[in-house]
Parts: C-alpha cells; structure tokens; sequence
C-alpha cells in the first residue's frame, strides 16, 4: 500500500534528545558494569525474587505498549482500513524499537547472557517461557523485515554503502512476500502476548487471587489489542511535537471508535472470572481490592465511558487524557500481575536498585532518542 512519507531532515540536537541521549550513556556504563560483574553487583535481584522490574516493565510492559503494530496492520491489510494506512509506519517503527527493546532487557535479565540463543536449539514445547522467547526473536525478525522497504526507499537514491546496496538488493523480494509477512506478524504477535500471561499461571499461591486466573492468557491479548491504538495517540502527538507537525486528532479520533468494543470485552471477561472464580468478595475485603477498582477504572471502565461521548472523542486533550490513562492502567496490572502482588517465600523481599531503575530508563530513552533518529532520516511519517 503506498504512503507519501518522506524523512523528517531536521535539526536532532534538542534539549530533550540531548537528555535522551546523555541518559543513554549513563545507562550503557551500567549495562557494561553487569556484564562484567553480574546481576548481583547491579540489581537486588535473589533466589527468591528472580525476576523484577527489568522484566516487569522493560519486557512484559513494553512488549504490550508495542502490539500498535499488529493492530494496526492487522486493521489496515486484513480488514481493508486503507484509510488508516498513514499509520502503519509510524506503528511498524514503535514495534521495532519496543521488541529490540524488549530483546535486549531479556538480556540484560538472563544470567548467563551468552547463552541467550540456547533456545534455537533447545525445544520445550510445553514452556510458555520457550515461546514468548521464540515468538519474540521471530516478530522481531518479521518488523526489521518490513522495515526493510522503508530502508530501501532512502537508501535507492544513493546506495554507496555495503549496507545500502543488500539492503535495496533485498528489498524487492521482501515486497514480494510483504502480506505474507504481515500476516505473519500479526499471527506471532497473537502467540506471545497471550503467553506473557501463560507465564504466571503457575504462581497459584505467589500472586492475589485478584490478578491470578486460568483466563490470564486471554486477558493479556485483549488488555494488548485494546492499547495499540491509544499507544498510537501518544507517538503521534509527540513526533508532532517532535518535528513541528499537526497533531492527526481527526484520524486517530475516528481510530478510537473501535477501542470501547474490546475494552467492554475485556471488562465483561474480567468480572466474569472473579464472579465465577467466588472471588467477588474480594473486592471490599482489603486495600487490595480497591487497587483492582482503581487498575479497572484507568485501563477500561473510564475510558470506555470517555470514548463513547463524542466532545472527549473529537477533541486533542480528550484522547491524549484517556490514552494516558488506558496506559496508565496497563502499566498497573502488568505491575501488579508480575511484581507487586506477588509474594516470595517467606524471607525474601525486592525492591529495585539504582541500577535497575537507570537502565529502565535508558531504555525508554532509548525509545524516543531511536525513533526522532528513524524518523527523521528515513521515510517513516507521511508528508501533511
């Protein structure tokens, strides 16, 4: 499908690239420090608390801020939205980052680090671990594949690297297969972020009856389809910002129009487990239970209610104000799901350290500092 994009060409060094960038550099000193030394001499990570906020947030979160690129492909090349295709390669660029991401935390996570491929060759069919690792090396390789056309309409001007020549060598035949390739990704995309919730069914007696559930699969792909598109909201009004660009209210407003449909579906799941679960009391018996309220408030309930009246729909501050909240409330239950509300054995406890708290954010700079770099040098945003 053919988009007028065109490079942003602008001036990067602005304050807050220089923050990003100067916040990366900060973090990679640490990166460098764990590989050398060990999770133990960065993170408060132990044999009771094997994971944390590197997997909470880094992996689990940003794995779920990224599915906008499925979702929206899926809108566009499977159910024929050719109106929304201005949003596809914005969409395409925040997955790639959010996977690469996500990939390079899970390294950062993993002790033996240098071990990290040993799934290739080691098949565990029945490990929910094994595929999310599988499904996320695969979509990763799918995104830069996509991305790949994209490289070569920058790169078909003036090929004069090694780089540039495979890359618009390869091109023509990734256009070739390119549905097959989306559809590919969207199958994938599926897969894992179901299976993020898979992970944690195991912890029965680990995690609050509130956020444990045999429906936790479907819960995470659904909770994952309904913030793609508010994500979108977010990375258009900021590269807007970003590039001295229009907001696209009018667009992503009409794009919001489908987000109540599988927010009420996600709602009705939700409350139709703890209801047949008996868990329903739960609810008033302590501060746990209005911690779910408040999660079910921001992901779902208020935004629904907000995307329904037309005045907050159509309007900039509207949807910016329900797509942070919908984010916000994610944010909560992956939180709550694999850290908050998740109890060690007796003895252990977590909180994150330093260091673990500068590498999350060098990776999220890494985000925005990676995509103003993408954008403004390749053909990612469409021309106004």
């Amino acid at each position: 499908m053919k988009v007028n994009a065109a490079p942003m060409n602008q001036n990067l060094w602005t304050k807050g690239f220089t923050t990003g960038v100067t916040i990366i550099a900060l973090g990679i000193l640490v990166v460098i420090y764990r590989f050398i030394f060990g999770l133990g001499a960065v993170t408060n990570l132990s044999d009771g608390v094997p994971w944390g906020l590197w997997i909470a947030f880094d992996v689990v979160t940003g794995i779920a801020l990224a599915a906008g690129g499925f979702t929206t492909a899926a809108l566009v090349y499977v159910f024929n939205k050719g109106e929304y295709s201005p949003l596809v390669r914005p969409a395409l660029l925040t997955a790639l980052l959010g996977y690469g991401i996500a990939g390079f935390s899970i390294i950062l996570d993993v002790g033996r680090w240098w071990q990290i491929y040993n799934p290739i060759w080691s098949w565990q069919g029945s490990s929910p671990l094994f595929e999310v690792s599988i499904c996320v090396m695969s979509y990763l390789t799918v995104l830069f594949l996509e991305f790949v056309p994209i490289m070569a309409e920058k790169f078909d001007q003036n090929p004069d690297s090694l780089l540039a020549k495979i890359i618009v060598k390869i091109a023509p035949v990734v256009n070739r297969f390119l549905i097959a390739l989306i559809i590919l990704g969207i199958v994938i995309s599926t897969l894992h972020q179901s299976s993020l919730g898979s992970v944690m069914m195991i912890a029965v007696a680990r995690i609050h009856p509130l956020w444990h559930s045999a429906w936790m699969p479907l819960l995470f792909l659904i909770s994952a389809i309904a913030i793609g598109f508010p994500v979108l909201v977010i990375e258009s009004y900021y590269s807007a910002k970003a590039f001295g660009r229009k907001f696209e209210q009018g667009i992503l407003s009409q794009l919001l129009k489908l987000t109540p449909w599988i927010l009420g579906l996600y709602v009705v799941v939700r409350f139709a487990d703890i209801i047949v679960t008996g868990e329903l009391n739960l609810l008033v018996a302590d501060i746990w239970g209005i911690v779910f309220v408040v999660e079910m408030c921001l992901i779902a309930i208020i935004p629904t209610v907000l995307l329904l009246n037309k005045k907050y729909r159509e309007s900039d501050s509207g949807i910016l104000t329900i797509s942070w909240m919908m984010i916000l409330g994610l944010v909560m239950n992956r939180f709550n799901t694999y850290l908050i509300t998740y109890q060690p054995r007796p003895g252990w406890d977590y909180f994150p350290s330093l260091g673990e708290i500068i590498v999350s954010a060098m990776l999220v700079s890494l985000l925005f500092v990676g995509y103003k770099l993408l954008a403004n040098y390749f053909p990612v945003l469409s021309k106004e």
